[in-house]
């Protein structure tokens, strides 16, 4: 019966000493990437300014060791605009109705990134309120890359304006892709009275594949359950 009862704490124990978590990520995200777009008059934009990044991950600690499912999205974008008030180009043609005295023409382009990664996890409590934690995995990203010209003319007179808008070419490519991920973060109990189970933490992670190398920096706000 004793042994019985032995093997049976032994084997719930992993269960019993499980803690999972939750938590919400918010920060920026650097981009370094080749995936760049030319249009058909030759003007070529590279969607990699820094961006803002959303994660959410679900996790399960068991002492030191755990595991961690993270979703997160982000993008990279250029453009670039030219405006004129003189020698303003022609309609298109059978387009009438007004006089311009204003032309835009915008180039755009995006390179959207939604990410899913599975991390093993490491865990080192510093004090009670104060955890290290370093985590490396796998990812899997489907990327988007989107890029649009549009023309505009307007005449801008009394009374109401006359414009018209021309999209000149839209196109939309997608890609898959398998990489890698590294870690590290630090969490913080705010409350440990109050509230124990509620953490704010920073992470840092650096993010690469064949198409795109990706280092963020986060703010986490986390639950344990």
């Amino acid at each position: 019966m004793r042994k019985h009862l032995a093997l049976t704490l032994l084997l719930a124990s992993p269960v019993a000493l499980s803690q999972p978590y939750i938590q919400l990520g918010l920060g920026m995200v650097e981009m370094d990437h080749d995936e760049d777009f030319i249009f058909s008059d030759g003007t070529r934009l590279k969607p990699d300014s820094s961006e803002n990044m959303f994660q959410l991950t679900l996790g399960k600690r068991y002492e030191q060791l755990g595991f961690e499912v993270s979703y997160s999205q982000y993008e990279g974008e250029e453009s670039k605009e030219w405006e004129a008030y003189t020698n303003i180009p022609a309609l298109p043609a059978g387009v009438s109705g007004g006089t311009p005295n204003e032309y835009d023409e915008d180039w755009d382009s995006k390179f959207k990134a939604q990410q899913l990664a599975v991390k093993g996890v490491y865990f080192h409590n510093l004090n009670e309120r104060l955890t290290l934690k370093g985590s490396l995995g796998l990812t899997y990203t489907d990327y988007e890359l989107t890029a649009s010209h549009e023309q505009s003319w307007e005449e801008d007179k009394v009374g109401p304006d006359w414009e018209y808008d021309y999209l000149v070419s839209h196109d939309k490519n997608s890609e898959t892709a398998w990489g890698g991920i590294l870690s590290v973060g630090v969490n913080y109990v705010l409350a440990p009275q109050l509230a124990p189970n509620l953490t704010l933490g920073v992470e840092a992670s650096v993010a690469a594949d064949k198409y795109n190398t990706a280092t963020a920096l986060l703010g986490n706000l986390g639950w344990s359950f």
